[in-house]
């Protein structure tokens, strides 16, 4: 049982019920080209985002390691970081 590209189904002995062809329409209007490209593009944007700014000795992602708390001390550089 197939969907043709005009929307037809194909073949089918069982017809789909009314939550089935919802279910698929919805999901293709979502899956469209473009939505999909841009989901791409905020996505790559963001772990480049996240790897320029999480990089280093004194990034976000080692001030996290160093301590979990919202405290000071744990904006300063790591103990092992400096060797």
């Amino acid at each position: 049982m197939s969907v043709s590209l005009d929307r037809h189904w194909e073949a089918a002995t069982v017809r789909p019920n009314r939550l089935q062809l919802r279910v698929l329409r919805v999901a293709q209007e979502i899956c469209t080209p473009a939505n999909l490209a841009l989901c791409l593009v905020v996505a790559l944007a963001w772990l480049a985002l996240v790897g320029w700014t999480g990089a280093g000795q004194t990034g976000w992602q080692a001030r996290l390691c160093a301590d979990l708390d919202l405290q000071p001390r744990a904006c300063a550089l790591l103990p092992g970081a400096s060797s």
